[in-house]
């Protein structure tokens, strides 16, 4: 389990249309430009928290079919 708690998977993908070819938060999570990268809650909390105007997180849909971070 890690300190911070489990991943919870919601359906929620992330999405960075920056100037650079990729974003790297340094904590694991690549995010390829234009590419939708399946996150779990905890990391789009931690996208989100960055205030960026480059990255975009998606609301839970509540389906998830594999993939994604953590």
């Amino acid at each position: 389990m890690p300190s911070d708690g489990p991943c919870v998977f919601s359906g929620r993908a992330a999405i960075y249309f920056g100037d650079e070819e990729y974003f790297d938060d340094g904590k694991g999570h690549v995010l390829n430009y234009n590419q939708p990268l399946a996150v779990c809650d905890k990391t789009a909390k931690a996208l989100l928290s960055l205030h960026r105007s480059d990255i975009y997180v998606s609301e839970s849909t509540y389906f998830y079919d594999g993939g994604g971070c953590c």
